[in-house]
């Protein structure tokens, strides 16, 4: 897979993309992560990529000329799955999105800023728009990093056990169930007799009905 960020703060994603699994999923092979500087493609002399909004009102808007030069070029190399933009109004990121984008080959993702960016960019290029909760942030790019994050882990050979993001949250539409480890005892706390007793069955029954509790009490709204 290959993933190219537009941004106009890079820095902003360096370390979240470059440490942990997202470093080693790179290392393998496993993705490609590039990040674009979209004052790069700026025509205007300071650089600039924003302007005041028609019609007035408080913020700026990021122009169209430097975005669109930029997605112009990276799609004349190549073709994407889909070009994202991160936005607040967007479709709100859930397990079953981050599963059909990780069997994407190509994805473009686009990160606002300021009032964001100018309605024309959306119509013309933007295939999903994504949000990752109903708040504001400064930009795009910590929601963009979320996403990466949640997309690339699903990719074959990036988690050392293929099985454990099997398991996850959402993945079959149930919160997780409760894990331990070592100590079996801590400050009278212990672990569940079942999880010792090395019986597969009766622990998967166990983990099953401790993740549709915790749905139930946690987020009812799964289960609808």
């Amino acid at each position: 897979m290959r993933i190219d960020i537009l941004t106009i703060l890079p820095q902003l994603l360096e370390s979240p993309l470059n440490d942990s699994i997202m470093k080693r999923a790179q290392e393998k092979g496993c993705v490609e992560i590039h990040i674009h500087n979209i004052r790069d493609y700026s025509t205007h002399r300071q650089k600039s990529v924003d302007d005041y909004q028609y019609g007035g009102g408080a913020g700026m808007v990021m122009t169209i000329q430097p975005i669109a030069d930029c997605i112009e070029k990276l799609t004349s190399e190549r073709t994407y799955d889909e070009l994202i933009y991160m936005t607040p109004d967007g479709d709100l990121l859930d397990q079953s999105t981050c599963n059909t984008l990780s069997l994407s080959q190509n994805i473009l993702i686009l990160c606002g800023h300021y009032k964001g960016v100018d309605q024309r960019i959306r119509d013309l290029f933007i295939t999903k728009e994504i949000s990752i909760g109903s708040y504001v942030l400064s930009g795009g790019e910590l929601g963009a990093a979320v996403l990466v994050d949640a997309v690339v882990r699903l990719l074959p050979g990036v988690l050392n056990d293929e099985t454990s993001a099997l398991t996850d949250s959402f993945q079959d539409g149930l919160l997780a169930p409760p894990v331990y480890t070592r100590p079996e005892e801590y400050k009278g706390h212990v672990v569940p007799e079942v999880l010792l007793s090395g019986h597969p069955i009766k622990i998967e029954e166990w983990r099953y009905e401790e993740s549709f509790r915790r749905t139930k009490e946690r987020r009812p709204d799964l289960l609808d």
